[in-house]
């Protein structure tokens, strides 16, 4: 991982070659979530620093006696969330929940990270899944592969130019 990060990812086992590409170090089956608590202590006793949930589900009650010291979880879907919040385990951790939306950021945190992006980019380091590139005069079609649910980004770009 380009950051050094030692990144643990919970996934359906379909998406493991994804995550491994992306850089996970371990990855996790979440369906069994009885046993997702032992396996996440397991693969990380010492604690986790970081809890990066894009999930929208905000499982409090499983992250928090996770973290580290210190620990933060980062918080990035979920607009009508309203998870239970263990503030014991929480507070005693020293421990916080911050939220990102990209549309918060500065225009110096977005040329920061416009930089960070063209570098990794231009040294094929950065990957996305994307499932179908379609012409503007194909948006309907596009938007039809969205709603099916595929798996990955679908790119609608201008048509080319006639002339």
């Amino acid at each position: 991982m380009a950051a050094g990060a030692r990144v643990i990812a919970t996934a359906a086992p379909e998406d493991f070659d994804w995550c491994r590409r992306c850089g996970a170090h371990l990855l996790i089956d979440y369906h069994d979530q009885a046993a997702l608590p032992a396996l996440l202590h397991q693969a990380a006793p010492e604690g986790i620093d970081l809890w990066w949930d894009n999930s929208g589900r905000h499982d409090l009650d499983l992250a928090v006696p996770l973290l580290t010291r210190g620990g933060r979880i980062i918080a990035l879907a979920g607009m009508a969330a309203r998870p239970v919040l263990p503030i014991g385990a929480l507070y005693t951790r020293d421990a916080s929940i911050r939220g990102f939306v990209i549309s918060n950021a500065s225009t110096a945190d977005l040329a920061e990270a416009a930089a960070v992006i063209n570098d990794l980019l231009a040294t094929n380091q950065l990957i996305s899944r994307i499932n179908g590139t379609y012409p503007l005069t194909a948006a309907a079609q596009a938007h039809r592969q969205m709603q099916a649910g595929v798996k990955g980004r679908i790119l609608v770009a201008s048509d080319p130019d006639p002339g």
